[in-house]
């Protein structure tokens, strides 16, 4: 696509959207990582990206990863079918730099490469939004959010009695169903839900692309399946104490099984096998107390998140246990109209049990925090917001981290706003980098991060421009194991964003993404395209009916460092889906993966799925 055709599609975009009074904008949607407190998302200076519940369901995404794919337009890679292995860039900063949340609990595995969460294992059948906060959060959140946060909440129970089942069967004998409980009175409510997904799948692994084979699928190649099992249980509890106080318990169990290929030493050549599997078992713990009043809203958590993964590989059997620990109080003082002060400790441990003998090791991490927020208007009736946000965590294993971020965001014409943002980020390593089995190097040192960026735009059409950067990267090395690169590495781009609707029929919604990455010798990083185009229209036929299609254009992507290796872009992908209303209670709905049967791979020698065809009831009450 040529320069000048982009600069035209935005230049039109932009003088509609000075005219168009958008009732679908997500003026009305409210953001909680953010600052660490809910706020309308028009009230936020950071970048944001939020995926609401009716796309969630409109769409019918499975796991988080392919919801950030999809609906997100974030470029993600992964090693094989459902349930394997992925990664997502974010502005070209990787997974083990983005913070995942669930309802405020963490689900960066600490034993994992770079303690990134396993987006394939979490599954969103009970999820009312998802918030994908980009830049350093660190001085929000502290550690692994240097590249940003990615926020899960899940649905409330409303009061009264309600339940959803969900039912869909699809290619690769994919089996994927739910089911969810609630009830909720003045005094109390919970809520139970279960996920079963079953998939036979394909092979993970096929032909590297300089392999005369490359191109065939596995079937073709005689290459045996590779099936993945999740089982997902949820409950949640919620009393009411008085109108002002509440408590709530939350518990979620993950148990999963992963069958996968070899990557057989010395070539690291991806290779059918039928050993290998993992089973996962992952889970999940929070205890909570609000109090509000019209000072006060005062926020006690007490978090922990388990994770285990037993590992049957070529070479025998692991074992990584690992554990979170996190006490957090905050408190958010409103001090004056659209003003607060929200200061709070926590305490984390960080544990890595069972990996080998003499292996169980630990550290903590002692944090103080406060964010100032601040919205007036300046100019006549138009708002002028701004935040300053500190952190400080006191390391018993590292040197203490002191972060931090500011924002800025002023409106000059009606909607029409423009926003800069710019924070600082830390990342200690993990235990697994630390002390693991594979590789470990007890000499890393965290990594610091700056992030800044400047957007102008309202809720139609938005331009953004960013830049990173990570001093002392940490990176994985096949022969050294986890090496620090002194120096700097820096990813820097340009979002283009547009979200419209029209006649109440049509919604359309788009991203551009240019990414330029280059580690401290000047070297591109692997696997982040350097532009992406995301686009997606809803045709809304009728109250009860409605049919969607989206795409995505993967621009030139490298396998390995420096623009070497295979080159894995330069493809487009599309996704069909329908939904169709039987009544207020039931809904089916049919979808098309990768309509055009587009042979593709993510990472070099990994399969991707063919043409899909899936089925689906849901019923709610």
């Amino acid at each position: 696509m040529s320069n000048t055709i982009k600069i035209s599609i935005i230049s039109a975009a932009l003088i509609s959207s000075l005219y168009a009074d958008n009732q679908y904008t997500l003026e009305n949607i409210e953001v909680t990582a953010a600052q660490g407190t809910t706020l309308n998302k028009k009230d936020v200076t950071d970048s944001v990206t939020i995926i609401t519940k009716e796309a969630l369901e409109e769409a019918h995404v499975t796991t988080l990863d392919e919801a950030l794919n999809k609906l997100g337009g974030i470029s993600m890679t992964q090693n094989g079918g459902p349930g394997k292995a992925s990664s997502m860039f974010l502005r070209g900063m990787s997974s083990k730099r983005i913070l995942v949340l669930v309802d405020g609990v963490r689900y960066n595995n600490p034993t994992a490469i770079g303690a990134a969460a396993g987006f394939s294992q979490i599954l969103l059948y009970n999820v009312e939004q998802i918030e994908i906060i980009k830049g350093a959060q660190s001085g929000v959140w502290g550690s692994d959010a240097s590249g940003g946060v990615i926020n899960i909440i899940t649905s409330k129970a409303k009061k009264g009695l309600h339940g959803a089942l969900n039912l869909e069967y699809g290619s690769y004998n994919t089996i994927n169903t739910s089911a969810i409980a609630s009830y909720a009175t003045n005094m109390y409510d919970f809520t139970v839900g279960a996920n079963s997904y079953t998939t036979d799948g394909y092979s993970a692994v096929e032909k590297i692309k300089s392999d005369p084979d490359y191109g065939k699928r596995y079937d073709e190649l005689g290459f045996e399946k590779d099936p993945y099992i999740n089982e997902t249980l949820d409950a949640k509890l919620g009393i009411n104490i008085t109108d002002n106080d509440r408590i709530e318990l939350k518990v979620q169990s993950v148990t999963s099984r992963v069958m996968y290929d070899a990557t057989p030493w010395p070539l690291y050549l991806p290779a059918d096998s039928t050993i290998p599997k993992t089973d996962l078992y992952n889970r999940f713990y929070t205890l909570s107390f609000t109090h509000k009043d019209s000072l006060n809203d005062v926020k006690v958590h007490y978090n922990v998140s388990k994770f285990s993964r037993d590992i049957l590989g070529t070479f025998g059997t692991s074992t990584y246990t690992g554990s979170v620990e996190e006490i957090k109080a905050d408190d958010k003082i409103s001090y004056a109209k659209d003003s607060f002060l929200r200061v709070g400790a926590s305490y984390q441990k960080f544990k890595q049990e069972d990996i080998t003998a003499n292996t169980n090791k630990e550290y903590s991490a002692i944090s103080v925090f406060a964010t100032n927020y601040n919205k007036f208007q300046l100019f006549s009736d138009l708002n002028t917001i701004i935040t300053e946000s500190i952190r400080f965590d006191e390391y018993d294993e590292f040197d203490n981290s002191l972060t931090g971020k500011l924002g800025l965001k002023q409106f000059f014409y009606k909607d029409f706003y423009v926003s800069a943002n710019a924070g600082t980020g830390f990342n200690a390593p993990t235990l697994g980098q630390l002390y693991g089995a594979y590789g470990a190097n007890p000499d890393l040192k965290p990594e610091k991060s700056f992030t800044t960026d400047l957007t102008v735009g309202n809720d139609t059409i938005w331009i953004t421009a960013f830049y990173n950067e990570i001093t002392d990267l940490i990176d994985y090395d096949f022969a050294l194991g986890y090496v620090q690169t002194s120096g700097k590495s820096k990813f820097e781009g340009i979002e283009i964003g547009y979200e419209d609707y029209f006649g109440d029929i049509v919604g359309v919604n788009a991203m551009y993404t240019y990414t330029k990455t280059q580690d401290a010798d000047g070297k591109a990083l692997a696997r982040r395209p350097k532009t992406q185009i995301d686009v997606a229209a809803t045709y809304y036929v009728s109250n009860d009916f409605d049919l969607g299609l989206n795409a995505q254009y993967i621009g030139s992507r490298y396998n390995d460092a420096d623009k070497q290796g295979a080159q894995t872009g330069e493809y487009i992908i599309s996704n069909f889906v329908t939904n169709m209303k039987m009544n207020k209670h039931v809904t089916i709905y049919g979808k098309i993966n990768n309509l055009t049967d587009k042979y593709y791979q993510t990472v070099d020698g990994y399969a991707t799925a063919g043409r899909s065809l899936y089925l689906g009831l849901n019923a709610k009450y």
